[in-house]
């Protein structure tokens, strides 16, 4: 049951499942459905929606994180580093970030951006979109200014456009998509908060398999 200190909700778009996910979450109450089409180029709609609804029914939360599907995040390593960096996290957005970064204008990429749709050289940085945390303050202030921001379709530069907007910043954390033995998990709350491009199967065996500390 999602009753923990810690509560998570899925964000989804409208998609052929619509009708499945509304009676799912009859049961579940997790899910947030938009009424947008779910595609990648509408991620920028999803992270939105997903702040609007924290900023609306989670007036008393402290951090809110935005993750991907396709990732683990290691829960005790969240809680330590949200400790760490409690005090930036109230004027920063913080995970695997980079404070100069170029469109790429390749259409065969994934990311790829027109000048039409951003004709600046640079992008103003970003923490990565599989997985960043900041503090519900930054996340009302976001949806705030989101009003004055042109949207951009890749989400993670949108929420940094924002920041750059709002005279906020950047602030990278370590263990953001860190590549990581699984069998060895002694000192994972030490060094590990998220892991990228996670199967289906891998998550379920990270889940069912205890971590046993290894023998001295």
């Amino acid at each position: 049951m999602n009753k923990g200190h810690i509560r998570y909700v899925f964000l989804l778009g409208e998609s052929p499942m619509t009708k499945e996910l509304e009676n799912e979450n009859v049961q579940t109450k997790d899910i947030i459905l938009g009424n947008f089409k779910d595609a990648y180029n509408n991620l920028t709609y999803k992270t939105l929606m997903g702040y609007q609804w924290a900023t609306k029914h989670c007036k008393n939360a402290q951090f809110v994180m935005k993750t991907d599907d396709d990732m683990y995040v290691h829960i005790p390593g969240l809680i330590r580093v949200i400790k760490q960096n409690a005090n930036a996290l109230q004027t920063a957005v913080g995970g695997s970030c980079v404070h100069l970064a170029h469109p790429i204008r390749d259409k065969r990429s994934k990311w790829y951006a027109s000048f039409k749709s951003y004709p600046q050289t640079t992008y103003p940085g970003f923490c990565s979109g599989t997985g960043y945390v900041t503090s519900l303050n930054v996340v009302t202030k976001i949806v705030k200014i989101s009003k004055d921001v042109p949207f951009f379709h890749l989400e993670d530069v949108y929420v940094a456009l924002c920041i750059k907007k709002l005279g906020l910043r950047l602030h990278p954390i370590s263990g953001f998509m860190l590549a990581y033995d699984f069998g060895n998990c002694k000192n994972n709350d030490k060094k590990l908060v998220t892991i990228h491009q996670v199967s289906v199967s891998m998550l379920r065996h990270i889940w069912e398999t205890p971590c046993t500390p290894n023998k001295v």
